[in-house]
């Protein structure tokens, strides 16, 4: 059943896109993040669906008259250079062919992250992209959450079995990532942030909808505590901070986690304590000292060839050139991986791939950050600073944990830097003011009468008034019906 119905659902999106290119883009993270043709049985478990949204959305892009063209930005740039520094050492790669082939499975996530921002545009086209990836992996917190506190913590949460994020660790990343855009997305709207979104129930259920997404929030926390992952974890230990201080009603929280562990004796279950006891006692943990065993590799990689690395795929050559790079030899033959974002790309790509990397990592980070204040004190959009904020914390969570993870290349990375670039042009539409909002909003949970601050209606909020008139173009579909005619203009600064 699940088949069939799958099947429908590509069947209808193709054309679907054809016609209205941007959906393309959402059904391409859908594929990407969700991994739906993981949850079926028989003849579309596995199937290449990326390949065939993909490709239908390049058809659609050439064909579609209001694309925007490619904004040439920092990020922008450093991508191009990004990939043009791969390719140079795939061309010197120890394992050519081998480089070449992952080389060009990468060229096609950065195919859809240069294609985002051309399709992507205006606040209703932005809010859609942010929900999609959001709900994408929200869902596996809400399931993993539940099944944790059904087992007590006692197993792992997994993602789909044959998929990218099947591991608890990348899952764990996943769900971390996508955890402030949790927190934003049930704020959003709980106060009704955003423009009309084209679906009538979204508006008339907004305040449930978004005590919902505050519930998936707490559940999706308890879920990446339950993959049982050290990398997730100290990811996870790192944003927490940021997140409390976001939040409305902190003292109430921590008097009632108080209460929850003296009183009522909640504790956390005994598998995930041991687990996290060994990131003090890592020397007795095979896990911890092959991920030490590997940096080691990486880095003497690096140190043999700075500028070009091994290039991708060179573990390929076997184990007994691989541990030739070691500084000690465990007893253990486990899968050659780099364990780590920094220490991955060192030794594939030497010094100066690591450093564009990071230089790109770091325009994105200080892109959102700009978005993220100007957006709040100068233009009134809050949705933009909020999901800019969320972002911004998201991405954090990723260079934490990704010390200890080799997930360089995640689509879901590439997919923030796309945000980024497109919510740096969303805010150069709109005219800068001196208005501030009244009060800046916080909340970690549903809103109440009398019990927060009111806020001032941002300027897609006030813009909404019973005299506008919709056309007979605007429509969930073409993404055209935004509360501010002028949103989708193109900036004049």
């Amino acid at each position: 059943m699940r088949d069939y119905l799958l099947a429908l659902i590509i069947a209808v999106l193709l054309p679907l896109i054809v016609r209205y290119a941007w959906i393309g883009v959402l059904a391409w993270f859908w594929i990407g993040l969700f991994a739906p043709q993981w949850h079926t049985w028989t003849f579309m478990r596995g199937a290449p669906l990326a390949t065939y949204v993909g490709g239908v959305t390049l058809i659609a892009l050439f064909l579609a008259k209001d694309r925007k063209p490619f904004p040439f930005t920092r990020e922008t740039v450093m991508l191009f250079v990004l990939a043009g520094y791969f390719a140079m050492t795939s061309h010197f790669a120890v394992n050519s062919s081998g480089a070449w082939d992952f080389w060009i499975h990468f060229m096609k996530i950065l195919l859809i992250t240069f294609v985002t921002p051309m399709l992507i545009y205006g606040e209703r086209r932005i809010v859609w992209l942010l929900l999609i990836i959001t709900a994408s992996l929200a869902f596996y917190g809400f399931k993993g959450g539940i099944f944790a506190i059904q087992t007590g913590g006692a197993h792992h949460v997994l993602g789909p079995t044959g998929s990218y994020l099947s591991g608890n660790t990348y899952i764990g990343l996943a769900m971390l990532m996508v955890l402030p855009l949790i927190l934003a997305t049930a704020r959003m709207f709980d106060r009704r942030w955003a423009a009309d979104l084209g679906v009538n129930l979204l508006n008339r259920f907004s305040r449930p909808i978004g005590w919902f997404a505050y519930a998936v929030f707490w559940l999706t926390a308890i879920a990446i505590l339950a993959t049982h992952s050290r990398g997730a974890f100290v990811g996870l230990a790192a944003i927490l901070p940021f997140l409390f201080w976001h939040m409305q009603k902190k003292w109430l929280m921590v008097l009632s986690g108080i209460i929850l562990v003296a009183v009522v004796g909640v504790t956390a279950p005994e598998p995930l304590v041991e687990r996290w006891q060994t990131i003090e006692t890592y020397e007795e943990d095979r896990s911890a000292m092959q991920r030490i065993q590997s940096w080691g590799v990486a880095w003497n990689m690096a140190m043999e060839r700075p500028l070009t690395g091994m290039g991708f795929g060179n573990s390929a050559l076997g184990y007994d050139w691989w541990v030739s790079y070691a500084n000690f030899e465990g007893d253990w033959r486990h899968v050659l991986s780099p364990h780590s974002v920094y220490f991955g790309i060192l030794g594939q790509h030497g010094f100066g791939g690591l450093a564009v990397f990071l230089l790109l990592i770091g325009f994105t980070f200080f892109t959102l950050n700009r978005v993220r204040r100007t957006a709040r004190n100068r233009t009134g959009q809050i949705w933009l600073s909020e999901y800019a904020w969320a972002l911004q914390i998201g991405l954090l969570g990723y260079l934490v944990a990704g010390a200890f993870l080799d997930v360089a290349y995640f689509n879901l990375l590439y997919a923030f830097i796309a945000l980024a670039v497109i919510m740096r042009r969303e805010l150069e539409s709109v005219p800068l003011t001196d208005a501030r909002p009244s009060v800046a909003p916080t909340a970690a949970g549903p809103a109440t009468s009398g019990t927060g601050p009111e806020v001032a209606p941002s300027p897609a909020q006030t813009a909404s008034s019973p005299g506008t008139v919709a056309t007979s173009q605007d429509t969930i579909m073409s993404g055209s019906m935004m509360d501010d005619p002028g949103r989708d203009a193109p900036s004049t600064r």
